[in-house]
């Protein structure tokens, strides 16, 4: 910014005004609202890629609220409440999808404070903050100067590759001005803060080759041979502690039956970085493991070694070889930011302001990374309530002081695009 803002300034001339007062004391008296939204749309299964059920509902719930609600080609689902001056656009969302197959059981159980149900929490409570947010400035009238976006996006979990939020940022990312991702629960006394974005380069590996009786044609090439190949020099890879740069072969499949030589198989690899350089050397260097393990199995059976005919009197082509499909099914764009950025000040300011300190964690990978990467300013804000588990069938939420998440949240939207009648937007306008 040309002029530094005082953030923790900026945040308590908010927080004291009359309108923000108001809206905070409504989201703590509509706090069971907002659990029994989270509960519902926890119910509708939401596996990413496959996030239409809860996001035709999702739009459903904005609109009873009053709001025009957009979905997108891609299911993403926002409103655009206009401001009153030429202040900045604040874009604030949660993701729609969970990590949890479509035919996952979604009962919650209850235990007190707490709900155990897959996805309760990740993100299911920031889904459910959005629409509480949108309750509160419809419920005291809140004028922004600046343009807010509200919305869900689809496509952060696994395979989603960010496709939400790559979608929007491509098309609409210069008209925004900074952007937060409502994402996971971390309340308490100390919350985690994210403001870099982590990389990552995702494939899935498929070796194809004639397949066979492990006995009577014995002397194939055979695939999952050569994809263990691939694995063990995959392994022996070695990456740099700083910036964090990882591997991993997550998935594999394949094969009919233990005495058969399998016509193909399959593996799902994942590699993450800090820093852009490293992680397209560690590309580099995992495409090689594979293409060097397909020759090695190729070159294994010698022509001294194969039959022409097996057991069973059939004929097969000697020359047969393993091939290889990469397919590349996940590419995060990272980036990184500076504590000092007027954004993260900001969430620090935020959570100082009710007595909470934060633990910055440099790098994640979240719905951020997109416009991170495009230099618009970003940050992560954790919902209210506490979690544990989360990514697991056993996830669970503690609905305890829970309205303070969205109280938050809307403390940080406003302080960014500025109250018309109370106080200037502390984010300038970047986009022109």
């Amino acid at each position: 910014m040309s002029n530094r803002v005082d953030m923790d300034l900026a945040v308590k001339r908010v927080r004291e005004s009359k309108v923000y007062l108001e809206a905070a004391a409504f989201m703590k008296a509509d706090e069971r609202h907002t659990i029994d939204q989270q509960l519902e749309l926890v119910q509708i299964p939401s596996y990413s890629n496959h996030e239409e059920l809860r996001a035709k509902r999702f739009q459903e719930l904005m609109q009873a609220e009053g709001y025009e609600a957009y979905m997108d080609e891609v299911c993403n689902v926002y409103t655009v409440i206009p401001g009153s001056g030429d202040g900045p656009t604040v874009y604030i969302s949660a993701h729609l999808d969970t990590v949890f197959p479509m035919d996952t059981k979604l009962e919650p159980r209850f235990e007190g404070t707490k709900i155990f149900c897959p996805g309760i929490a990740d993100d299911t409570r920031g889904c459910a903050e959005i629409l509480s947010l949108l309750r509160a400035i419809r419920h005291v009238g809140i004028k922004p100067v600046g343009n807010l976006i509200i919305g869900a996006n689809v496509g952060e979990e696994g395979l989603g590759d960010l496709r939400g939020m790559r979608h929007f940022f491509q098309k609409d990312g210069k008209k925004v001005d900074a952007f937060f991702t409502l994402d996971g629960v971390d309340s308490g006394n100390r919350v985690s803060v994210t403001y870099g974005a982590t990389g990552s380069i995702r494939y899935k590996v498929t070796f194809h080759g004639p397949g066979g009786h492990s006995y009577g044609d014995y002397g194939c090439v055979n695939p999952i041979h050569a994809m263990g190949r691939a694995i063990y020099y995959i392994s022996e890879l070695r990456t740099p502690e700083l910036p964090k740069t990882t591997f991993s072969v997550g998935v594999v499949d394949g094969g009919t039956s233990v005495n058969s030589i399998a016509h193909t198989c399959s593996m799902l690899i994942d590699m993450r970085s800090d820093e852009q350089e490293p992680l397209e050397q560690l590309n580099k260097q995992v495409l090689s493991c594979i293409n060097r393990a397909v020759e090695e199995e190729n070159e294994h059976w010698t022509e001294e070694r194969k039959w022409s005919k097996n057991m069973f009197g059939r004929t097969y082509d000697v020359n047969a070889r393993i091939r290889v499909d990469i397919e590349q099914v996940g590419n995060r764009p990272g980036g990184s930011q500076s504590l000092d950025d007027p954004t993260v000040r900001l969430v620090y300011a935020v959570h100082h302001s009710f007595g909470v300190e934060c633990v910055p964690i440099a790098h994640s990978s979240t719905d951020a990374n997109i416009a991170i990467s495009m230099k618009i300013p970003a940050c992560g804000l954790p919902g209210g309530g506490k979690t544990a588990n989360n990514h697991s069938l056993d996830e669970w939420f503690d609905t305890t002081d829970s309205y303070i998440g969205p109280q938050r949240a809307l403390l940080a939207i406003l302080t960014c695009a500025g109250i018309t009648g109370v106080c200037e937007p502390a984010l300038e306008k970047i986009c022109r």
